[in-house]
């Protein structure tokens, strides 16, 4: 006869329960490949294509994916509840509140202003640029890493989203209480080449000694 602690051991396993200990996140232009894999042999990091930018710290919130779903029901006559239900719209976001604000290619996403020819003064060390009338905000990709647990056993989690774009221009708080953040949300959009809006990867030097833990088989 099974009980509800002999269930528990053999079905749980608390082990499995991962913390997001370390987060690192990068953007790209469209012309930058997402990466096929984020590690290699021995399950350690790989470096990122060129191209990539990291956005630097930010606050303790980490990242925040969420799916708003949109469901459409079916009613009959004669019963409580939908004979049919249908998922109609998913649209994702992924928002960071990030510190670092004055790094260049994070500057030129926010302001929606190519930077790329702006160069400080010579003498004073200066930058100075304007903000356009309409800014113009690009598709980028996105990429958000974690890593939990040791070196030896480190378990290595990766979204990459294809193509997204800022749902907003985030304003600018001055207080001398506080530093200086942006909170960034963007919109998910679904890449027409991959056909996908969010690609997720697990690896890590703890999938290769623990695989089994979470039901997959390594390919032959």
């Amino acid at each position: 006869m099974a009980t509800i602690e002999s269930l528990k051991r053999k079905h749980n396993n608390p082990s499995n329960v991962r913390k997001a200990l370390n987060v690192i996140a990068f953007f790209a232009p469209m012309s930058v490949e997402l990466p096929e894999a984020l590690t290699q042999t021995g399950g350690e990091l790989k470096e990122l294509p060129a191209g990539y930018s990291s956005m630097g710290t930010f606050t303790t919130d980490g990242a925040a994916f969420s799916t708003d779903v949109s469901v459409e029901d079916v009613e009959a006559l004669g019963y409580a509840g939908p004979v049919r239900s249908d998922i109609v719209k998913a649209p994702r976001t992924v928002k960071l509140n990030v510190f670092e604000m004055l790094r260049k290619q994070l500057l030129a996403l926010v302001h929606g202003v190519d930077l790329s020819q702006t160069k400080a003064d010579k003498d004073t060390g200066e930058i100075v640029f304007d903000d356009p009338a309409l800014p113009m905000l690009r598709e980028q990709r996105l990429l958000v890493i974690s890593t939990d647990g040791p070196t030896e056993s480190e378990w290595v989690m990766g979204w990459g989203f294809p193509k997204v774009k800022l749902a907003s221009i985030p304003g600018t708080d001055l207080k001398s209480s506080d530093p200086i953040k942006g909170e960034l949300e963007f919109k998910v959009l679904t890449d027409e080449k991959l056909n996908t809006p969010c690609r997720n990867y697990i690896g890590g030097s703890a999938a290769i000694r623990y695989l089994d833990a979470i039901g997959f088989e390594k390919a032959a």
